[in-house]
């Protein structure tokens, strides 16, 4: 076995044994306005890695990488105005570590897939969870803040995995060259 696919078992085993333990979702906390929106998706290891992962696979796509999470945060938004006027929706907390796993396999396996994908794949998800965000909210009285600071936590991480994906481009592209 190579040591890439070692690595990817490895890192996709971890994934699955940490990820229960590693939801921000697990029910405690009150919502209070910006402050709270802006720690969710940091005080959670699956929005960060998430988050970041959209980010770098969105630096796939070379100049259109800053669109691409320009499109991601305005279907959150949209999953959210959505969530604002649902009575109910099945939360499947299964569906982010599902995310987080194809993520990291597809990153991980340099796998090529098409960027329509990436658009369904992360769209489909950023839909979903603006959704679940609303319908978990205790109280609606701090909805428009907290909405405003997740997107702007969740913004931040996008951008963050942009720039590693630059950072890992450039340095792949150094070595080449003093190789």
């Amino acid at each position: 076995m190579q040591l890439r696919s070692l690595s990817t078992v490895l890192l996709t085993f971890i994934t699955l044994l940490v990820s229960p333990f590693a939801l921000a979702h697990s029910g405690g906390g009150h919502i209070a306005g910006l402050a709270d929106g802006f720690m969710h998706p940091v005080t959670g290891l699956d929005h960060l890695l998430i988050a970041i992962a959209a980010g770098f696979w969105a630096g796939r796509s070379g100049d259109h990488g800053v669109a691409d999470v320009g499109y991601f945060l305005s279907l959150l938004l949209g999953g959210m105005l959505l969530g604002a006027v649902c009575l109910t929706f099945p939360q499947l907390q299964l569906s982010t570590i599902l995310v987080l796993i194809l993520t990291v396999a597809f990153i991980a396996l340099s796998i090529a897939a098409p960027q329509h994908f990436a658009y369904v794949f992360f769209g489909a998800f950023a839909v979903y969870h603006g959704i679940v965000h609303m319908l978990g909210m205790p109280a609606p009285v701090a909805a428009v803040s907290y909405m405003v600071g997740l997107l702007f936590s969740t913004g931040l991480l996008l951008m963050l995995g942009l720039i590693l994906r630059q950072v890992v481009a450039t340095r792949k592209a150094h070595s080449k060259t003093t190789s």
